[in-house]
């Protein structure tokens, strides 16, 4: 029961309510008065305000035991206790409640508790005093985060005093074993208070001075595209180990210490901060979607769009609706309105519909042709050439601009898009802007040089699909969509720590004896911890830990990551560089310093070939060179064949771009040529610049290559830039001559002791040869001869690719050769399969427009070299 001072004062307030309405009440909000006392395992309280008459008062009441509730003089007897919300209704105005509750708290799990639901709170916005008492005995340092506070002692207690007359919605109540220590730091009205609770880092105050000096000039940047009101006059911000970035507590901010290592990740955070506390109230991705928005407006990082773009979350899709917004009306235009909505209704709370609502009705001639938030899609955007003609010194470019909702076909949809695409010339980058209306439309553009390649969206400003080559390939990504992680079981103390990293993100885990053993098709994205079932994907380490992600092969929007640790102190060390490591894409750290890094070069915007480049066919579906070589990259095995009888010098840019881009995922390659050993040496000189291209041409031109020599240039120029081993392996042009002249078995006995082990006695073979035999014009050896002379050279090729594989298991392997050198009957395929060897895929280079199962995997057949 209440004592006699509370009777007392219930009273007073029902005699003198009207004059004592304003101390309760500030403005519309709630005030709230309550006292709290520390116990050794239990916080008590009491809580008294004034509900307004007719007005329905809900409070959230998870976590707290009721003793008592007393509303306008009376205890109210129906109260629930045990449910978490209590609902009253006043039924005169300014009636007094008071609420009597304890929570129940383990404060030894940590060195500091971070409490919140500790009084009854208000479902709408509140301002408070909040007088809490701590026996000194307990040992405990105690803090509200508050526009002001103070602390003195009282008799064997601390008497703590917070008070916050700006409405609020969640406060935090933090104990600490140690007095709280922070460095105070100014930005024009707003006092930041950093405290740091992350024992392996400590920052002196030069650092967190200098860091400071950063931050300022990006919130001055956000302030000026904004606002410069802020809902709180004051910003606790806690650095936490191992801690994601959290927003829900009222005046504070907790991040990982590696937030001072980018000031404008924190000055975003602040302003998303200050978009929750001073208008959206509830928790709602798309207002991070909004307050990306301004960090990009502010800082203009074309990166952070493209890393926005590979995902579809409703954050994603509310940044790009915004972003979109603002080409159709402008970034000023948009802006202002923004700054007009957040001032006018700041501590009022809204949703997030509330702005939609307000910027419709701001600009419905603009919306009658822009989607509704609710129908706003990704779209499909293509180009195409469709006639480029000289013109006035220069060229007149027509060009199919594609938009649709589907990825096959065309589709009417009424959302008008502002695309931005850029003509690459030798010398010069031309940009251009079109308001694209219809799903197909034709426009026209002159430029001064002929050109070369047509990027569209090259800026990521429309939300669109990304192509494959486009997307952005982070540690973050990783770990956005949850798979599968893999590890060995013998090994989960070594890697307990990473374990905990993927099962917090929803992660399933999988334990077992091998990973490398196993290969997941059904998930997304799969994580494989200390062995990985394509080695030659990656590097191997000693000491430290080293990752790699790359994109899945098959799996449009799903990733592969590989990680290796030598110890557990060395895993440790990487789960507290974790936030460090966000945007690589590979990384070896050895005792916590991060020796090397790499980042995945995407294609900036869609790209619109001018000229038809080699179109391949992967069964029945046109794929890119690019979505080749990601199709190949956990092939150990790639045989690339030309057809002898035409090769085509078109092949040249085949070559370079597929090599690129299977160099892009997967540095750990050889090329191996079908080429004498005896020419390793001059291919040796010219990787080394010993010798020109010209000179290597010329020598080449001596021997029977049997693919188009510029093809084979281009081969050997793009391994020097990479320094890329190559390798001759195939049979000597004397010993091949000498068996066509006069068989096997006029060979020494030495000669004789070094070939590889041959089957005469192959009748497909023979079958498949004696055709070509009789095809030959000019005379010729016997049959015979000319049979064990290519049974030679085809198991020469094979001995000696198996012994490159063997000496070098962790590179991906490459082989050029003719296409008659690897199709099923004559080629070397069957003494692969002989020997176990399955692991690999054949390209076939030739302008037929058919591919046989038993001639390759992949058909390129070279296309147009000139415009359509």
């Amino acid at each position: 029961m209440a004592n006699w001072k509370t009777a007392f004062f219930l009273l007073l307030l029902i005699v003198l309510g009207v004059f004592l309405c304003p101390f309760w009440s500030y403005g519309a909000n709630l005030h709230l008065k309550v006292d709290l006392e520390l116990k050794p395992n239990a916080i008590e309280g009491s809580l008294q305000t004034v509900l307004q008459e007719k007005k329905i008062q809900t409070f959230e009441t998870e976590g707290l035991h009721f003793k008592e509730a007393i509303l306008d003089g009376k205890p109210f007897s129906s109260v629930p206790f045990k449910e978490s919300a209590l609902t009253f209704l006043a039924e005169k105005p300014n009636s007094p409640l008071f609420l009597y509750f304890e929570k129940s708290v383990n404060f030894t799990v940590v060195p500091f508790n971070f409490i919140d639901r500790f009084i009854p709170l208000p479902r709408e916005p509140f301002t408070y005093e909040i007088t809490l008492k701590v026996p000194k005995k307990l040992g405990y340092f105690a803090l509200i985060p508050s526009e002001d506070y103070e602390v003195k002692e009282e008799g064997g207690f601390l008497l703590y005093k917070f008070k916050n007359l700006k409405p609020i919605k969640s406060p935090v109540l933090i104990l600490s074993k140690e007095p709280f220590v922070s460095s105070v730091l100014t930005y024009k009205n707003l006092k930041i208070s950093l405290y740091s609770l992350d024992n392996n880092k400590v920052f002196s105050k030069e650092e967190v001075s200098s860091w400071f000096q950063k931050v300022k000039p990006a919130l001055a940047a956000l302030d000026k595209k904004f606002s410069e009101v802020y809902p709180f006059s004051k910003l606790f911000v806690f650095l936490i180990k191992d801690q994601e970035p959290k927003l829900d507590y009222s005046n504070t901010l907790l991040v990982n210490s590696s937030i001072l290592d980018d000031p404008w990740e924190f000055s975003a955070l602040v302003n998303e901060k200050r978009l929750k506390e001073g208008v959206f109230y509830q928790e709602d991705q798309r207002v991070k979607g909004l307050a990306l928005f301004f960090k990009d407006v502010a800082q203009g990082k074309v990166e952070l769009r493209k890393k926005i773009l590979s995902t579809s979350s409703l954050e994603s899709k509310s940044f790009f609706y915004f972003l979109e917004l603002k080409q159709r009306l402008g970034e000023e235009v948009l802006l202002s309105r923004l700054k007009h909505f957040y001032e006018t209704k700041l501590f009022i709370p809204q949703s997030f519909e509330d702005l939609l609502t307000y910027l419709k009705s701001s600009f419905p001639e603009v919306f009658v042709s822009f989607s509704d938030f609710s129908v706003f899609k990704k779209l499909y955007l293509r180009g195409e050439v469709v006639f480029l003609q000289p013109k006035e010194g220069g060229y007149e470019l027509t060009l199919a601009l594609i938009k649709s909702n589907s990825p096959h076909t065309l589709t009417p949809n009424e959302r008008e898009v502002v695309v931005k695409f850029s003509v690459v010339c030798k010398n010069v980058t031309y940009s251009f802007v079109k308001n694209v209306t219809s799903p197909y439309q034709i426009v026209q553009v002159w430029v001064k040089e002929r050109p070369e390649e047509i990027y569209l969206d090259p800026d990521y400003t429309v939300w669109r699909v990304l192509e494959k080559k486009e997307e952005y390939v982070g540690l973050d990504r990783l770990l956005e969509n949850p798979g599968v992680l893999v590890y060995p079981e013998e090994e989960f103390l070594l890697y307990q720590k990473i374990i905990e990293v993927f099962r917090k993100k929803g992660y399933k885990i999988l334990p077992v004896k091998d990973p490398s053993q196993v290969v997941l098709d059904e998930a997304k994205n799969v994580v494989y911890l200390h062995r990985f079932p394509f080695p030659w994907m990656i590097k191997h380490i000693d000491q430290g830990v080293y990752f790699k992600l790359v994109p899945q092969p098959f799996e449009k929007d799903g990733m592969l990551g590989y990680f290796f640790s030598s110890s557990v102190k060395e895993t440790e060390l990487v789960v507290n560089l974790w936030h460090s490591l966000n945007s690589l894409t590979e990384g070896w750290i050895k005792s916590g310093k991060i020796f090397s890094k790499k980042t995945l070069d995407s294609q900036q915007g869609i790209l619109v070939p001018v000229r038809l480049k080699p179109e391949g066919f992967y069964t029945k579906t046109s794929i890119t060179t690019f979505e080749l070589a990601l199709q190949l990259s956990n092939t150990q095995l790639v045989l690339i064949g030309e057809e002898r009888q035409n090769p085509a010098s078109d092949f040249t840019q085949f070559y370079r771009e597929f090599l690129e881009n299977l160099h892009q995922l997967n540095d750990n390659l050889i090329i191996t040529l079908d080429l004498p050993s005896s020419y390793q040496s001059l291919i040796d000189q010219f990787l080394e610049n010993k010798v020109s291209a010209e000179y290597l041409k010329k020598e080449l031109s001596k021997v029977e290559v049997g693919v188009n020599l510029e093809n084979l240039i281009e081969v050997l120029r793009f391994a020097k830039i990479k320094k890329i081993k190559v390798l001759a392996i195939g049979v000597e042009e004397s010993l091949f001559q000498k068996v066509l002249d006069k068989g096997i078995f006029s060979l020494s006995q030495e000669e004789i002791s070094n070939l590889p082990e041959m089957d005469l006695m192959n009748p497909l073979l023979k079958t498949y040869l004696y055709e070509k035999y009789q095809q030959k014009k000019q005379p010729f050896p016997p049959f015979e001869n000319f049979y064990q002379a290519h049974l030679l050279k085809k198991e020469a090729l094979t001995e000696k690719l198996l012994q490159v594989l063997e000496e070098y298991p962790n590179f991906q392997t490459i082989l050029i050769t003719t296409k008659e050198e690897i199709i099923t009957v004559s080629g070397i395929t069957q003494g692969l399969q002989k020997k176990n060897f399955l692991n690999f895929k054949r390209i076939i280079l030739d302008n037929q427009k058919r591919l046989s199962t038993e001639t390759g995997d992949y058909l390129f057949n070279g296309g147009e070299s000139s415009p359509r």
